[in-house]
């Protein structure tokens, strides 16, 4: 008998900082990492360069003693905070991907998955595909966003298999293989590699799941591709801009905003190089921005950031939507539902749901419950499908 998906449960207060407690439960939940090195790991975090060295020798410690599934998330964990220029971070990219699908060997030869490359651009997409058992519920598309690999999704891909769902997971411009081995930079334009996608596979009615940054990035190609039907959020992203500016200290953030307005180039920068020595989650997010937005300096990627949002198409929405949120949120302030609520004056339908702390889901994208997350969008598939079947809608 096939054996069912487990998810990690729990969200704990791991460390001090907000964006190492949740990375470090992230690598447990997501990642499927071991709790206990999690917490041990912890204790020896003050800095990025530690993060790098002590997940790193987790990793070789795992590999050493045979545990492949926590290797796999260590060295994709370490690749993590490894900036570009970093000359061990594409062999420590390389090193998990190869173990992942050394692990997971026998889904692929069985055909349970196949791995496809969707010609784009100069180069291809990487497609995670997989049917289910019995009848198709629904087609789902997914992908991640600002960060993520498409193979850490691989839990929810087979969770939605078994619960009758057909499934295309993938990396899109920007991502995980796409943009570390091919070079091929984020792009507003999400609707393109959707497209190359629905016409590869033949698809025509689909639901597509945006997670994190991709909740701006689905949403957007549902603006612009009716073949897309029903659109889940998981996640709420408003503009990238406005994201990195919340995470600065109030009084910088004033004066960010009104040079942004004058476009002072050198003064902003000055003042963002300064954040970034004082704030890791800054330090981060500047340095994974230029890497896959394809700049190199602090003010261009704010420039480029202030583009991906999908306020300016959010009108053209016309689909089914599913917007998922999470209440104590360390990068995204509540008050930004509000934002993407009104913005929505022309979808079809509109649920809205918020995940709590007593859900244990109450951190970005529900880390700690996976599995509730996921049921909710199952039920909500259902409903809107069971609905349009009554009415004899197409």
């Amino acid at each position: 008998m096939e054996r069912k998906v487990e998810f990690s449960k729990g969200e704990f207060q791991l460390h001090q900082n907000p964006n190492f407690n949740y990375q470090l439960n992230r690598t447990y939940n997501v990642s499927n990492g071991n709790l206990d090195e999690m917490i041990e790991l912890a204790g020896k975090l003050t800095s990025i360069r530690d993060w790098e060295k002590e997940m790193k020798t987790l990793a070789e410690k795992a590999l050493s003693e045979e545990r492949i599934k926590d290797a796999i998330a260590y060295f994709r964990m370490t690749e993590f905070f490894m900036y570009d220029g970093n000359p061990d971070k594409i062999k420590v990219y390389d090193k998990s991907i190869e173990l992942f699908y050394q692990y997971h060997d026998k889904l692929f030869k069985t055909g349970m998955l196949t791995l496809d490359h969707v010609p784009f651009a100069q180069g291809y997409l990487p497609v995670i595909h997989t049917k289910p058992e019995g009848k198709c519920v629904d087609i789902i598309l997914i992908h991640g966003g600002f960060d993520s690999y498409m193979e850490e999704f691989l839990p929810s891909l087979m969770y939605l298999r078994e619960n009758g769902f057909e499934v295309y997971l993938f990396e899109g411009p920007g991502q995980g293989n796409v943009l570390r081995k091919q070079g091929i930079n984020f792009s507003v334009e999400w609707e393109k590699p959707i497209k190359a996608i629905l016409n590869y596979y033949d698809l025509n009615d689909v639901t597509i799941i945006g997670i994190s940054m991709g909740a701006i990035l689905a949403p957007r190609a549902a603006a612009f591709e009716n073949r897309i039907k029903r659109v889940v959020a998981w996640s709420v992203c408003t503009n990238m801009l406005e994201l990195l500016l919340d995470a600065t200290p109030e009084e910088e953030r004033k004066v960010l905003t009104e040079l942004l307005a004058k476009g002072d180039r050198n003064t902003i920068n000055q003042i963002m190089y300064s954040l970034m020595e004082r704030e890791p989650l800054i330090d981060w997010g500047m340095h994974h921005g230029f890497y896959n937005m394809g700049v190199d300096n602090p003010y261009d990627y704010m420039l480029a950031a202030n583009r991906y949002e999908y306020k300016d198409v959010a009108y053209k929405i016309t689909q089914d939507f599913l917007l998922l949120g999470a209440e104590k949120d360390h990068l995204i302030r509540i008050e930004k539902y509000k934002d993407v609520i009104d913005s929505l004056i022309n979808v079809k339908s509109l649920t809205y749901r918020m995940f709590t702390a007593k859900e244990n889901a109450a951190s970005h994208c529900n880390t700690g419950n996976p599995k509730l997350v996921l049921d909710t969008i199952i039920s909500w598939i259902k409903m809107i499908k069971n609905h349009q079947e009554f009415y004899g809608e197409k």
